[in-house]
């Protein structure tokens, strides 16, 4: 929950401060879709920028988080692929207000107010 509120807020906020340019992208030609995939792809790299990381740690660490694992081994590699698909998951549900919001963007609108 915790994760999918941060990605939410910081995928939000650069949506919103990048108003200016979803609006001229629209007014260029770009279509709905395209704005929509700009927004995922921010996520996702927000999400393989902490999971890449995070799962090379625990492959390495695996030894000192042996002690902290219970009816699991260090080496199990179920744990994260089940882990990485939560997260991938999470980042869509995070990504798809935001989305909507950057692709419903009138360029008029919003280029008027900056």
């Amino acid at each position: 929950l915790l994760t999918l509120i941060g990605i939410y807020g910081l995928l939000s906020l650069s949506v919103t401060s990048r108003r200016r340019e979803f609006a001229i992208r629209t007014a260029v030609g770009a279509q709905r879709r395209d704005i929509r995939q700009l927004v995922f792809k921010e996520g996702f790299r927000l999400m393989a920028g902490g999971l890449i990381p995070g799962v090379i740690c625990a492959f390495f660490l695996g030894r000192v988080l042996r002690a902290f694992l219970f009816q699991v081994e260090a080496s199990d590699p179920t744990v994260p692929v089940i882990v990485c698909t939560l997260f991938a998951l999470v980042v869509l549900l995070a990504s798809w207000a935001p989305s909507r919001h950057a692709a419903a963007t009138h360029p008029a609108e919003a280029l008027r107010y900056e």
